[in-house]
């Protein structure tokens, strides 16, 4: 038993020494733009807590629902290309118990001049069944060609029920970050 516990214990050791030695060598900008190629960027929220107390706005009588807080944050106000963005998200929906409800999300990253980069839209609907408060993050790849400079990431909460193609605004957040000079 001792023999065993003494492998595990250099077992461990090994692990952890080439783990550490992989972060000695940073992810080069190749390798990133092939990971960035796997890397699911969805939006996948996860359902925290039934309570809305604080930021509870009631539905109205004419409200199929509210989202009286959404807020988005990033991990760092200035990053370098080949790396990501880490997007944090907080939402508190109120919504009525409706099969016909879609809810949508539309991220958009825009260049300080107000030139557009990039939009990514995500149908919620099956995230969202309930009201309370969710949580998501997600990560947003800085490109090798990302010129250094200010950017704008906005996102939209949206809703329109089946059969219609009108939707209404429920929410908007956005966030400002800097792009540096990076790897090559």
């Amino acid at each position: 038993m001792i023999f065993f516990n003494y492998r595990s214990a250099l077992f461990v050791a090994a692990a952890l020494l080439l783990g550490g030695c992989a972060s000695l060598f940073p992810e080069s900008c190749e390798q990133f733009e092939e990971h960035r190629k796997q890397t699911n960027y969805a939006t996948d929220y996860t359902f925290e807590s039934s309570k809305v107390d604080g930021d509870t706005k009631t539905l109205g009588k004419n409200d199929l629902a509210v989202a009286p807080h959404y807020q988005m944050t990033l991990g760092s106000d200035s990053v370098s290309p080949c790396t990501h963005v880490k997007i944090k998200k907080e939402l508190v929906l109120v919504r009525r118990d409706n099969p016909n409800l879609i809810f949508e999300e539309t991220r958009e990253f825009f260049a300080a001049d107000g030139t557009r980069i990039a939009v990514k839209n995500e149908v919620l609907t099956g995230q969202l069944d309930k009201s309370g408060r969710y949580a998501a993050t997600v990560p947003l790849p800085i490109p090798k060609n990302a010129p250094p400079g200010k950017y704008r990431l906005t996102s939209t909460l949206t809703l329109k029920t089946k059969g219609s193609t009108k939707s209404s605004v429920l929410a908007r957040t956005a966030a400002v970050f800097q792009v540096t000079a990076g790897k090559k």
